[in-house]
């Protein structure tokens, strides 16, 4: 059966082409591999030859979408673990530091360039502000994934073991992931908020799933083709060798000040009681619990955990203000005011594949926290996607929808994506009551500055025979 870009793949029908596919293809791409413990090793190569060859090594061990799809079959059956994902990622600059040759170097403009000549596009702060790790030059990131630390810490030491001198670790990153107190299925980030819930979905038993156990695919599908990660590998050495690009990017919470934020908020718009929570939640777009705020004006819509819906019954941003999160980076159609139609609005999203890191006090759920309870520094996420053109899909998500004042409504200006956005002020206006129109009343603010980029880089990750014969 040939493979077909523009289409989600049925693994468990899948063809002699689509199986040779799946089997050179890494992990995590397709779907997110699932653990709570990871461990990203940076590295960097001071000498072709050894690397190539550790390279090769390396290669053998990696995990392919195929193995991680059967592994998830087989714990769905017996709860058995599916055990340590290994995976591995270049950047241009390690291509080039292994002697790669250009025809076999992927040729993405913005990944040859790199993230930190990119970041005027991105209103990202000076690469000399990053952490000092992530400066660069990086040259390859090895992520290592597991149900638990210590299995991660054991893969890491054995890992290392095998690096020769010339291939050295300049850095680490480790990701903790958390699941919400509130919406037990469901993973949130350290400001308190389910994340990561609405996914391009490339996998046709996934989209089942959507559609059949959770709250249907009627009004938004989240079905999506293959291309919109997948590229060819001009590495690779078969005919069904694949690739995607991948961003990295390490973003700092200040969980302190955002909660702070958010009272201010409450106490500017007249909210009391349960009635506060609105204002965190106009701010991302759902309550802490995952609940849109588009479609109830309190929490409790969590079981399960919402994403078929759009935002046509709000056309004036009075139920989910426009410069909310999760209606700014991924709008349902909104930018079909500034002329764009669904499918090249689509066309921007990305599978996101992030984790949080830092470790809290007490979880970010836990009710009645002091303010010692609430770090400044220190915690974040390691946010990770996966795409088939970063210019594309995730700079024309940070620079057109989350930076961007004006996005889907030339006027008024809706003000900049109040956690992610970078810009010189937040220009958000907040409806005063739940519901009304464009015309109901609105209160300026400004909301921004509690998440800091910390540095982060441009990778491809490489089909599997790419690596065994780089």
């Amino acid at each position: 059966m040939p493979i077909d870009l523009s289409r989600p793949l049925a693994w468990k029908q899948a063809g002699a082409e689509q199986r040779a596919m799946l089997q050179d293809l890494q992990a995590n791409i397709l779907k997110g591999h699932g653990r709570k413990h990871t461990a990203h090793l940076f590295l960097h190569f001071s000498e072709a030859e050894p690397a190539r060859r550790w390279l090769h090594q390396l290669a053998a061990q990696l995990t392919s979408a195929q193995q991680q799809l059967r592994n998830s079959e087989t714990f769905k059956r017996t709860q058995r673990p599916g055990g340590l994902v290994t995976l591995l990622f270049l950047t241009h600059a390690g291509y080039q530091a292994l002697g790669v040759a250009p025809a076999a170097t992927p040729s993405d403009a913005a990944f040859a360039d790199g993230m930190a000549q990119r970041r005027k596009h991105l209103n990202d702060p000076a690469p000399k502000t990053w952490d000092s790790h992530l400066q660069g030059p990086l040259h390859a990131m090895v992520l290592l994934a597991d149900l638990t630390a210590p299995a991660v810490r054991q893969a890491r030491k054995a890992l290392l073991a095998t690096l020769p001198a010339p291939v050295q670790l300049v850095g680490e990153e480790t990701g903790l992931g958390m699941a919400s107190l509130l919406s037990p299925s469901e993973g949130i980030e350290h400001f308190g908020y389910v994340d990561g819930r609405s996914q391009p979905l490339m996998l046709e038993e996934d989209i089942a799933r959507e559609r059949d156990e959770r709250d249907g695919t009627s009004v938004w599908d989240p079905a999506f083709g293959l291309d919109t990660a997948l590229v060819k590998d001009p590495g690779g050495r078969t005919p069904h060798s694949f690739g995607s690009y991948f961003v990295f990017r390490k973003l700092e919470q200040n969980v302190r000040g955002f909660k702070q934020a958010e009272s201010r908020l409450a106490k500017a718009l007249g909210l009391t009681g349960e009635d506060a929570a609105r204002a965190g939640a106009m701010m991302v777009g759902r309550f802490p619990d995952g609940t849109p705020v588009v479609l109830q004006k309190a929490a409790g819509a969590n079981s399960p955990v919402p994403n078929n819906f759009d935002y046509l019954d709000d056309a004036g941003g009075a139920k989910c203000p426009f410069h909310s999160h999760i209606r700014k980076t991924n709008p349902r159609g909104e930018t079909g005011a500034l002329g764009a139609t669904i499918e090249h609005e689509r066309a921007h999203l990305m599978p996101r594949r992030g984790i949080t890191y830092g470790q809290r006090s007490r979880h970010p759920n836990a009710p009645s926290q002091r303010s010692a309870d609430l770090p400044t520094q220190g915690v974040g996420l390691l946010f990770m996607a996966y795409q088939a053109n970063i210019a594309n899909q995730f700079e024309f998500t940070q620079a057109a929808w989350a930076n961007n004042p004006v996005f889907a409504k030339s006027a008024p200006r809706t003000g900049i994506d109040p956690l992610i956005g970078q810009g010189p002020a937040g220009g958000q206006r907040c409806p005063l009551h739940w519901g009304g129109t464009a015309a109901s009343p609105r209160k300026a603010v400004d909301f921004r500055g509690f998440v800091t980029m910390k540095g982060g880089e441009y990778f491809f990750a490489p089909s599997i025979s790419a690596l065994k014969t780089i």
